[in-house]
């Protein structure tokens, strides 16, 4: 679910407005709607700061997930229209577990620690402190923020990208622009582009519920936000749905 979360509050407009709200509902194949996410972010000055919260809706869903709550909060800077990660916090509960995983990016020396910790019963089972192999600017969530800058690329091509939270080992984001055939496969799926939207391809590099890579579709709104997503080869049930509000 933790990818869910992002792909919700991931696209805010780049705006100079104060405080922003979002809310979108993710669907799961033949089930409906499992989860609501709303998300807020505020700019003060050069400064971000995007929270998001997810929580599992209906019967079904909350069993199936033990009552699955998310929240992510990403922190950072903004440098000529680029949202730039200072920090970046994953939390988790579900059932009697609780957990964080906190990433800080050191500008400066361009490295970036993980820290991971995990309650059960409200008692500290795991503490981790890493530092990572890899330097990021993006991390899960602005990634998206700054898709539009990749915009102008060659079609059909795969570029690689750093984020914070994706590939465990390098933090590789594959991401591409379609050719003709893919946009009109990714037509069915995402609906028809309005005048200005436009679609594009992410692979997370990591396991995202069944979808072994993370590969989302994804259709950019005129004002930048996200309208739709889908997250792509789950064994079960068919695709997760992301939806504007």
């Amino acid at each position: 679910m933790f990818k869910i979360v992002l792909l919700s509050f991931l696209i805010l407009t780049h705006t100079q407005a104060k405080m922003m709200t979002e809310n979108y509902s993710v669907e799961y194949g033949i089930i409906g709607e499992i989860a609501k996410v709303h998300a807020t972010m505020q700019t003060k000055k050069n400064n971000y700061v995007i929270d998001a919260r997810l929580k599992v809706v209906g019967t079904i869903a909350n069993k199936v997930t033990d009552n699955l709550r998310e929240r992510h909060v990403s922190k950072g800077h903004i440098v000529k229209g680029r949202y730039i990660t200072d920090m970046y916090q994953m939390i988790k509960s579900y059932g009697k577990i609780n957990s964080t995983t906190i990433y800080k990016t050191n500008h400066k020396k361009k490295t970036i620690t993980r820290q991971y910790k995990k309650w059960k019963s409200g008692k500290l089972i795991r503490n981790e402190k890493v530092q990572l192999k890899y330097y990021a600017t993006n991390d899960l969530t602005n990634i998206f923020l700054n898709l539009s800058h990749y915009k102008t690329q060659k079609v059909g091509k795969e570029y690689k990208r750093k984020a914070v939270g994706a590939d465990r080992k390098n933090g590789t984001v594959l991401f591409s622009l379609p050719n003709k055939k893919q946009a009109r496969n990714m037509k069915k799926l995402l609906g028809k582009k309005k005048k200005g939207e436009w679609y594009s391809k992410l692979i997370m590099q990591r396991q995202i519920y069944d979808s072994k890579r993370g590969e989302l579709e994804v259709k950019m709104g005129v004002d930048g936000m996200l309208e739709m997503a889908i997250l792509k080869d789950l064994f079960f049930f068919g695709d997760i749905r992301i939806l504007r509000q």
